[in-house]
């Protein structure tokens, strides 16, 4: 009498599709954190600034996720994703700047673009 619904792929209570995004997160968060400690000790940054720290954590973690999702968008296999993202993550800000400036190569501004910098 009552049909099951069909399955929806991409629902949140798919651990399946849910698992491999944590995975990154993790690795965006552990990136960050060692990139602080990178800092620390080569004497940039105190051992206790805690400013730094999470703001190495916010940029690691936005750096991996946005380098996750091109991956995603390239249908990388996983693997390759999460290695990629480690290593985008670890490398923060200086990653976005280098896909800042690959963009900036493929996509040139006109000269009359009032929002080129």
């Amino acid at each position: 009498m009552f049909e099951k619904p069909p399955h929806q792929p991409g629902v949140v209570g798919d651990w399946a599709g849910v698992l491999p995004w944590i995975w990154i997160v993790v690795l965006s968060v552990l990136g960050g954190l060692a990139a602080f400690v990178r800092k620390m000790r080569a004497n940039h940054v105190r051992v206790w600034n805690f400013t730094e720290l999470i703001g190495e954590i916010v940029i690691s973690g936005l750096a991996g996720l946005v380098i996750a999702h091109l991956c995603q968008w390239r249908e990388f296999p996983m693997s390759l994703t999460y290695a990629l993202t480690g290593i985008g993550a670890h490398m923060g800000s200086r990653a976005l700047f280098k896909l800042e400036g690959l963009l900036d190569a493929k996509f040139p501004a006109s000269k009359g673009d009032d929002n080129a910098a």
